[in-house]
């Protein structure tokens, strides 16, 4: 940037990520948490009268900057927020971490500047009036000539399928479970990958993403169907970049993609609903093959105290009859991958932020006499530990401290914003008088259960898993 901040607090995410290059000649500060990192932003402006920023990545970490913003812009404090977001042509789509941002700070900022990421270091920021939001439009897709329809007549579902022979049924989530279709789904003996969110992840004919990304990379399938809300799978993300035909269903009437056919019809209306079963009858059932889920028991017996192999371990330790409550980033992905029982699932995947986890789980056990379980990543619990004060007795807290935001590590992005810690739980939960335990053979035991993969195993797993 062509004026100089004070300092950068920048916190890791995948969508700003990029932008670190522009700010290699400013004091950067990593953080976890936008809400505490913008208030020290707040805090060095005050003392020293300069330009500080905050940048973040894109979805509800925005919003977390909001309540220093309007402290800055009624004590007239030179903040500047710096916000990474997705391509314009995803807004308004529901697309994965994809939320209107100019308007989160419509009321609290004097200055709205929305960028391309490659202007970013022309920015000068004398003569802007502060507080200052800065959004940086990221695009990091292929562009394509694919359109996004919306439709409300079940003809053109239809007129889509009778074009394609083996498309490929994702089942996501919505508000309320899926299984029931998911059940009636089985009996066409179409293959199809149910993500856990949608309550039949035990049913899915396809059983794991590994499978499903080397079938849609070999060209296995030639269109996309989606019921549900967005996915959680990669496959969603490597659609934008290469994609094929899709069709959405969604009770939202949003695509999740910048392209594709759309039908505002949850997966209880097409349950109901003769002439969708009907049109599926024109589709012959094909076979997969998924060698994957020996290979993974594989691994899993091979690397007993990698981050995957716990994950196996709590599938099965939890009843069915009990209720999960899953953290964003890697704990979601692992489990998923692992699960094979029919369990009663809950997550925040409506924007995929990792903000208010614990407090969400602890309102859902407030909703219910059954056994919850809360399990969230280090990181997702350094982000809500002030909720740990008030846990319901039918609520326990596992926490995967696998030491930073090894997901970051996943994507092989920089090693900076992986923010490796040595900290543990052990102190601050007999500090609010929570039993406390490292040991899986006290699960369902303890409030609070922390578990600690070896890093060494983890990537070991990992690299013979993705070759």
């Amino acid at each position: 940037m062509k004026t100089a901040l004070n300092k950068i607090f920048f916190c890791t995410g995948a969508r700003n990520h990029d932008l670190l290059k522009v700010f290699d000649q400013h004091d950067v500060k990593f953080e976890y948490d936008e809400r505490m990192a913008s208030f020290k932003a707040l805090g060095l402006s005050k003392i020293t009268q300069r330009p500080v920023g905050i940048c973040t990545t894109s979805g509800t970490a925005v919003a977390e900057c909001v309540p220093a913003m309007l402290e800055a812009y009624y004590s007239e404090l030179p903040l500047v927020l710096i916000s990474g977001d997705r391509p314009k042509k995803l807004h308004g789509t529901g697309s994965p971490q994809t939320i209107e941002h100019e308007s989160l700070t419509r009321s609290c900022r004097r200055t709205y500047l929305e960028i391309d990421s490659s202007e970013l270091s022309q920015i000068n920021l004398s003569g802007l009036e502060f507080p200052v939001h800065i959004n940086v439009l990221v695009d990091d897709t292929v562009p394509h000539k694919m359109e996004l329809t919306f439709h409300e007549e079940m003809e053109s579902f239809k007129q889509f399928i009778a074009k394609f022979k083996k498309p490929l049924f994702i089942f996501s989530h919505e508000n309320k479970s899926m299984r029931p279709f998911i059940e009636k789904f089985a009996q066409t003996k179409l293959s199809f990958y149910a993500e856990t969110l949608s309550l039949g992840r035990d049913l899915s004919s396809i059983k794991t993403e590994k499978k499903l990304i080397e079938l849609f990379q070999a060209g296995f399938f030639d269109a996309v169907i989606r019921v549900g809300q967005t996915p959680l799978t990669k496959i969603w993300r490597l659609l934008e970049k290469g994609p094929l035909p899709v069709f959405h269903f969604d009770s939202r009437n949003l695509p999740g993609l910048s392209f594709g056919e759309v039908l505002p019809l949850s997966s209880e209306e097409l349950s109901k609903s003769p002439e969708f079963w009907n049109i599926l009858k024109g589709l012959l059932p094909y076979p997969v093959a998924d060698e994957t889920i020996w290979l993974l028991d594989e691994l899993i017996h091979k690397y007993p105290e990698a981050e995957i192999s716990f994950s196996k371990k709590l599938n099965e330790l939890i009843s069915e009859e009990d209720i999960i409550f899953l953290g964003n980033s890697l704990v979601i992905r692992f489990f998923e991958l692992t699960q094979t029982k029919n369990f009663v699932v809950h997550g925040n995947r409506g924007v995929n932020g990792i903000d208010g986890q614990l407090a969400s789980a602890i309102g859902l056990a407030m909703g219910t006499d059954k056994q919850v379980h809360c399990i969230l990543g280090d990181v997702t619990t350094f982000y809500d530990l002030s909720s740990m004060r008030d846990m319901p007795e039918n609520l326990n807290l596992i926490i995967i401290n696998n030491k930073g935001g090894r997901i970051f590590d996943m994507l092989k992005l920089d090693k900076r914003i992986v923010m490796e810690h040595n900290n543990d739980f052990e102190d601050i939960t007999k500090g609010l008088r929570l039993s406390y335990s490292r040991d899986l053979a006290d699960f369902n035991k303890v409030k609070v259960l922390e578990l600690n993969p070896s890093r060494v195993q983890s990537e070991a797993f990992l690299r013979e898993w993705q070759a």
